[in-house]
C-alpha cells in the first residue's frame, strides 16, 4: 500500500499484516491518495483523503479479484473521525483560512494575522487580554508549539511569536483530552506546523490592507469623573509579502522561504468634554442614564499609535531515504511601537491606547520593542519496517523585549525622561489645575466647586514614563519520542519520550526618576499624603535607605520530563489510551542558587474510545487527565532574591499650605518630594523600628518546604458521528478544577511574603484555590469538500471560584504565580464567585461555498457568526500599597453582567486562473458587518478610596448592595485605615459605565498571486 501527496517527499509504502491491517506513520498534514496493490487482485486507489495535524483516521478498503468483470465503480468517501483519540478542539487548514474571515484586524497579532488568533475559533475558547482563554483558563496557561518546539514567553507564559498564518500549513487547537506527549500547560495546546517546499516551485505574492476610511463609527467612551476622552480611529493596517518553495533536489531536498512586513496605525484623538449641569446644579443625564457632555471647542489633540513588524521564515527539508528525513527552520518577528510623541500598541496584548488622562506635554515617552528569533532542527525516522519510529527536535527560541525612554536616555539614568518620575493624582480635581483648558470660564465655570462638577479629572498622571525595562530571554529545547507498533491482542501504539528545556531571563528594570508616586486617599495629621508606591532600594539600618536607580537580575530554570503511553486498539472497536507523564522543574534565582524545585509531577492520562461500527465513522469517548503548569521565570526575577523595594508617605502640597511634596514639576520632585523633612511619620505606638520608611529587605522569599507543583484535573466525555461524508456531529461535557496552586502570601499586611500552596501546608489557614469549569458543547464540523464547508458549535458553561489563573483580568496583572489574589489576609473575603471569563452561552457558526463560474474563474462566499453572553461585574476598591481594584467590596461577580456581544463576519473571494499553475485571487473580508457596538466591558471600580471587604467575621457572611453608601445613607463599607466608612461622594461616578465597546466594522482587501 502506497501513500502519495504534494506535501510528502517521495512516497510512503507499507505492507499489511496477515489480517490486512496497516498503518502509515509520520505523515505531514495534507491531502493524500492511497494506492492498494496485491497479487491476483485489481489495484485500487482512493484519492482526496484529508489528513489533519495530530489526527489518526481509519480508511477501510476492499480489493476485487482480477477475475471480477463488472465495470461498475463504487467510490466511498474516506472517514474523518479520529477514532484513536479523545482530543477536543478543531483543525484549521489553509482551505478554511482562504474562505472564512479569520485573524481579525483588532487585538493581539491583528496586523500580522498571527496563528494564535485562530484558537478563538474552537468551542470553549474566547479572547482575553493576552491571547485566547480555553475552557476557563487564561492565555498564559496554554502551550504554544511551532514545529514541535515551544514559543511560550519564558518569563510570562504568553505566546511570544506572532507567526503569520501565511507561513503555517495547519494549526491544531487542542482544547482538552490530550495524551501525555503534550505537557507543561494547564490550558489548551495551539500546535502549528510550518509550510514546506514540494517537488514543484510554488510561491505567492500577497498584500492585505484594512483602510481606516472604511471603518465603521466607533462609539466614544464617556467616563463620569473625568473630562478627558480618547477615540482611536484606524488610519491603516495591513501586511504584504511573498513566499517561495520548491525543490533544490527533486524528492530529496526542498526549501521554503517567506517574508512579510506588517504595519498598523491608529489616530488617537484626545478631547475635553464639559459636563452639563441641570437646574439643580447636578450633572445632567440623558434618557439612557448617561451624563450629558459638550466637547470643548479647540481642545482636540491628535496623536498617532504605530506598530511595525517584519516577519521572515526559511525552511529546508531533506529526505535522507524513504525512512529518514530532517528539516531545519528559522523564523523571526521583530516589532517596534510608540516613540517620542507617539502612543503604543502593546505587542503583548494588542491593546490600543486608553484615554490619555495625562498632561499633553507628557504623552508619548516610551518605545516598545520586541523581537523573537526561533531556530528548529527536526528529525523523523523509521526502523524495523516502520514498526519503530523516532521523532526528535532541537531548538533555540530567543527573545528581546523592552520599553526604553523615547528620548534615548538609558534605563536607570538620572537625566532626560529616565530621570523624570511619574505621579498619579487619584482624587478628583478640576482639570484646570493640571493643564490649560480652552474657553475654560465658559465651559468649566469660574469657581472651584463648579469646575469640579463640569471639568473633573480623576486618576490624572503627570511626569515621566514610569516603569521601564530591558529584557533578554532564551529557551533552549531538546525533545525526542519513540513509537513502537505492536500487534498483540489487538494493535498497540507505544510511545515514550523525553523533553528537556533550559530557560533564562535577564532583565533590567527601573522607574523613571527612581520612584512612582501615588496620591493616597488617607490623611496624616489632617493632611493628605503621597506614597512612594514603587521605589527600588534597600536599608542598611532603620530609616537608613539606599536608593537604587535600577535593578538587574539574571534568573534561569530547567525542566526535565518524560512520558510513556499506549494506544491499544482492540478488534477495531475499542481503543484504550493509557499514559503517564513526569516532569521536574528546577528554578534558580538572581543569586544563582536553587530557589525552587517542583518534582513529583506525575500526570496520568486515561481514556477510552469506542468505535461502535468498526468503520471509523462514529465514536464514543471518555478521558481523565491531570495537567501541570510550567512556572514562568517572572516569579524568580521578582522574588529570588526579592525586589529591594520600600515606601514612604509624604505630605502632599496643597494650595494655601506651606511645604509639602509637589511632583508636577522636575524641581518639585527633586526638592520637597525627595526631602525627609516632609515624610509623614508612623504613629508612635507602632512596633516597627522604621518611623519614616518601610520595606527595603534584602532576602529571598521564604518557600514552604512541602510546596507542591500547580496542577488541574480534567474530565471529558462525549461522542461523534459522521452524518455525511466529511461531516461530523458531536457533543461533549467537560469539567475542570484546580488541585494545588502556587502563590505568594503575607501574614503581616505585605511587609513580608512567603511562597506556598494556599489552603495547605505552611499556608493552610489561607483559602483553598478554586476554579471550577463545567461546559456542555454541541458541534458540527464539515471540512472543505465538494465546494463547501461548515462548522458550528454551541457551548453552555459556568466558571466559578476564587482563582482566575496566571493573570488577574480585573486589573490586567500579568504576574504568574505571584498575583495579589492571596497576598493579604485583609483582602481574602468576598473573592469567591463567578470568575471573569464566565460566559453562560457561546455560539460560533462558520460556512463557505465555492462557485465555479468557468474553467478559469471561480468565486467563494463565506459567512460567520459569533455570539457570547456577558461577563460578571464586580464591586472593586483600592487598598494601601496595592493600588486600585484590589478589594472585593461585595462578593465576586455579584454586580450583574455585561450584555451579549454579537458579530457577523463575511468573506468574498474571486479567483482567476491565468495559467495551469498561476492564479490571481481577490478577497474582501468584512468584520462586524453590521457595525454592532456592544459593551465589551464596564468600569468595575466602585471606588478609588482605600477600603476593606464588607464581611462579618462573626456570622461569616458577606455584604450586599444594601451595605453600599447612598446620598441618604452612609452605608457600611469600611475604610482601610479604620477611620470610618466610605462616603457617598467617594464612590466612582463612572461605576458600571462602559469603558470599552466592540471593535467597529472593518474591511480588509486582499490580493494574491500564486504560482
Amino acid at each position: 500500500m502506497t501513500a502519495t501527496s504534494p506535501n510528502l517527499q517521495g512516497e510512503q509504502t507499507v505492507v499489511t499484516d496477515a489480517q490486512g491491517n496497516y498503518r502509515i506513520p509520520q505523515l505531514p498534514p495534507g491531502t493524500y491518495t492511497l494506492r492498494f496493490e496485491k497479487e491476483s487482485f485489481k489495484p485500487f486507489a482512493r484519492p482526496e483523503i484529508q489528513l489533519l495535524l495530530n489526527r489518526t483516521i481509519r480508511v477501510n478498503v476492499e480489493l476485487l479479484p482480477e477475475s471480477f468483470s463488472s465495470t461498475e465503480t463504487i467510490v466511498g468517501a474516506p472517514p474523518t473521525i479520529d477514532v484513536g483519540s479523545t482530543n477536543q478542539g478543531v483543525n484549521v487548514d489553509q482551505e478554511f483560512i482562504k474562505r472564512i474571515a479569520v485573524a481579525r484586524p483588532v487585538g493581539k497579532g491583528g496586523a500580522t494575522r498571527s496563528f494564535e488568533s485562530l484558537a478563538e475559533l474552537a468551542p470553549g475558547a474566547q479572547s482575553d487580554q493576552y491571547g485566547v482563554s480555553i475552557n476557563g483558563t487564561t492565555s498564559p496557561e496554554n502551550g504554544y508549539v511551532v514545529d514541535g518546539l515551544s514559543t511560550n514567553d519564558p518569563a510570562f507564559g504568553v505566546n511570544a511569536s506572532p507567526l503569520s498564518i501565511e507561513f503555517v500549513q495547519d494549526v491544531n487547537i487542542i482544547t482538552g483530552g490530550y495524551m501525555p506527549e503534550f505537557g507543561r500547560s494547564t490550558g489548551g495546546v495551539i500546535n502549528a506546523v510550518t509550510r514546506s517546499g514540494s517537488n514543484e516551485f510554488h510561491g505567492s505574492v500577497f498584500a492585505n490592507w484594512t483602510p481606516g476610511a472604511l471603518e465603521g463609527n466607533r462609539k466614544l467612551v464617556i467616563e463620569d469623573g473625568t473630562t478627558v476622552t480618547g477615540l482611536n480611529a484606524l488610519s491603516n493596517l495591513g501586511d504584504f509579502g511573498a513566499t517561495l518553495g520548491g525543490p533544490i533536489l527533486k524528492d530529496k531536498l526542498w526549501f521554503f522561504a517567506g517574508f512579510a512586513p506588517s504595519f498598523q496605525r491608529y489616530e488617537h484623538t484626545r478631547a475635553l468634554n464639559a459636563f452639563t449641569l441641570d437646574d439643580d446644579g447636578a450633572v445632567a443625564k440623558d434618557a439612557n442614564g448617561f451624563s450629558v457632555v459638550q466637547q470643548i471647542p479647540g481642545s482636540e489633540r491628535t496623536y498617532f499609535a504605530d506598530s511595525r513588524t517584519i516577519q521572515f521564515m526559511g525552511k529546508l527539508t531533506y529526505l535522507i531515504n524513504q525512512d529518514h528525513n530532517v528539516s531545519f527552520a528559522l523564523n523571526g518577528t521583530p516589532t517596534v511601537s510608540g516613540g517620542l510623541g507617539k502612543l503604543q500598541i502593546s505587542p503583548r496584548s494588542g491593546g490600543l491606547p486608553a484615554a490619555q488622562n495625562v498632561r499633553p506635554e507628557d504623552i508619548g515617552q516610551t518605545e516598545n520593542r520586541a523581537n523573537t528569533t526561533a531556530l528548529a532542527l527536526k528529525y523523523a525516522g523509521a526502523f524495523m519496517e516502520k514498526k519503530v519510529l523516532v521523532d526528535a527536535n532541537l531548538g533555540w527560541f530567543h527573545q528581546t523585549a523592552g520599553t526604553p525612554p523615547a528620548d534615548g536616555s538609558a534605563i536607570g539614568a538620572t537625566n532626560g525622561l529616565a530621570g523624570y518620575a511619574l505621579a498619579q493624582y487619584t482624587r478628583t480635581r478640576p482639570l484646570t489645575q493640571f493643564e490649560s483648558v480652552p474657553n475654560a470660564e465658559e465651559y468649566c465655570g469660574t469657581t472651584t466647586a463648579e469646575q469640579l462638577l463640569r471639568c473633573p479629572a480623576t486618576n490624572y498622571l503627570v511626569g515621566g514614563p514610569g516603569f521601564m525595562s530591558e529584557a533578554t530571554l532564551d529557551r533552549y529545547q531538546i525533545n525526542a519520542k519513540a513509537t513502537y507498533l505492536l500487534n498483540a491482542a489487538g494493535t498497540h501504539v507505544f510511545k515514550a519520550g523525553v523533553d528537556t528545556e533550559f530557560l533564562t531571563f535577564d532583565q533590567k528594570k527601573a522607574y523613571s526618576g527612581s520612584v512612582f508616586l501615588q496620591e493616597s486617599s488617607g490623611t496624616v495629621n489632617g493632611r493628605r499624603i503621597w506614597v512612594d508606591n514603587r521605589r527600588y532600594g534597600y536599608q542598611t539600618a532603620p530609616d537608613t535607605p539606599v536608593f537604587e536607580t535600577l535593578q538587574q537580575s539574571s534568573t534561569s530554570g530547567t525542566t526535565i520530563g518524560g512520558f510513556l503511553q499506549d494506544s491499544w486498539s482492540i478488534a477495531n472497536r475499542v481503543t484504550l489510551n493509557l499514559g503517564v507523564r513526569y516532569d521536574v522543574q528546577s528554578m534558580y534565582g538572581g543569586d544563582g542558587n536553587l530557589a525552587l524545585k517542583l518534582g513529583n509531577q506525575w500526570s496520568p492520562r486515561i481514556g477510552a474510545v469506542l468505535d461502535p461500527f468498526a468503520n471509523g465513522r462514529a465514536k464514543l469517548f471518555v478521558n481523565f487527565a491531570r495537567y501541570y503548569e510550567q512556572v514562568p521565570l517572572n516569579m524568580m526575577d521578582r522574588a529570588f532574591p526579592g525586589e529591594r523595594r520600600f515606601s514612604a508617605r509624604r505630605y502632599l502640597a496643597e494650595p494655601g499650605q506651606a511645604g509639602g511634596c509637589d511632583p508636577s514639576t522636575l524641581e518639585g520632585q527633586r526638592g520637597n518630594c525627595a526631602s525627609d523633612a516632609f515624610i509623614a511619620p508612623r504613629a508612635e505606638s507602632t512596633a516597627n523600628a522604621n518611623q519614616l520608611y518601610s520595606g527595603g529587605l534584602v532576602q529571598s522569599e521564604p518557600v514552604d518546604p512541602d510546596i507542591e507543583p500547580q496542577s488541574s484535573d480534567e474530565f471529558v466525555v462525549g461522542g461523534e458521528y459522521e452524518l455525511l461524508a466529511n461531516t461530523r456531529l458531536g457533543a461533549s461535557y467537560t469539567h475542570r478544577d484546580m488541585n494545588k496552586v502556587i502563590e505568594d502570601m503575607s501574614r503581616d499586611d505585605g511587609n513580608t511574603y512567603f511562597l506556598g500552596n494556599p489552603g495547605s501546608g505552611f499556608a493552610k489557614e489561607f483559602p483553598t484555590p478554586q476554579r471550577d469549569y463545567d461546559a456542555v458543547t454541541v458541534y458540527l464540523n464539515r471540512t472543505f469538500t465538494d465546494g463547501w464547508l461548515a462548522q458550528a458549535s454551541y457551548t453552555w458553561s459556568r466558571l466559578y471560584g476564587n482563582y482566575p489563573g496566571l493573570f488577574r483580568p480585573e486589573n490586567n496583572q500579568l504576574d504568574p504565580n505571584i498575583l495579589a489574589d492571596f497576598d493579604l489576609i485583609a483582602l481574602l473575603n468576598n473573592r469567591t464567585g463567578l470568575l471573569p471569563f464566565d460566559r453562560t452561552h457561546a455560539i460560533k457558526v462558520f460556512g463557505a461555498k465555492e462557485f465555479n463560474i468557468s474553467n478559469a474563474l471561480s468565486a467563494s462566499i463565506g459567512l460567520s457568526y459569533r455570539g457570547n453572553s456577558g461577563t460578571p461585574i464586580n464591586y472593586l476598591g483600592a487598598y494601601p500599597g496595592y493600588g486600585q481594584d484590589e478589594t472585593f467590596i461585595l462578593p465576586r461577580g455579584t454586580g450583574g453582567r455585561t450584555p451579549w456581544i454579537n458579530s457577523v463576519d463575511s468573506n468574498v473571494g474571486v479567483n482567476y486562473r491565468v495559467s495551469k499553475d498561476s492564479v490571481v485571487s481577490f478577497t474582501l473580508d468584512v468584520f462586524n458587518l453590521f457595525n454592532f457596538q456592544g459593551v465589551e466591558s464596564v468600569d468595575d471600580s466602585y471606588t478609588f478610596s482605600q477600603v476593606l471587604p464588607v464581611y462579618d467575621p462573626k456570622t461569616k457572611t458577606s455584604g450586599t448592595a444594601a451595605d453600599l453608601p447612598t446620598a441618604d445613607s452612609e452605608g457600611s463599607v469600611p475604610l482601610a485605615d479604620g477611620s470610618g466608612n466610605l462616603a457617598f461622594e467617594d464612590v466612582n461616578k463612572n461605576y458600571k459605565n462602559p469603558d470599552r465597546y466592540q471593535a467597529p466594522r472593518q474591511i480588509r482587501f486582499g490580493v494574491r498571486y500564486t504560482f
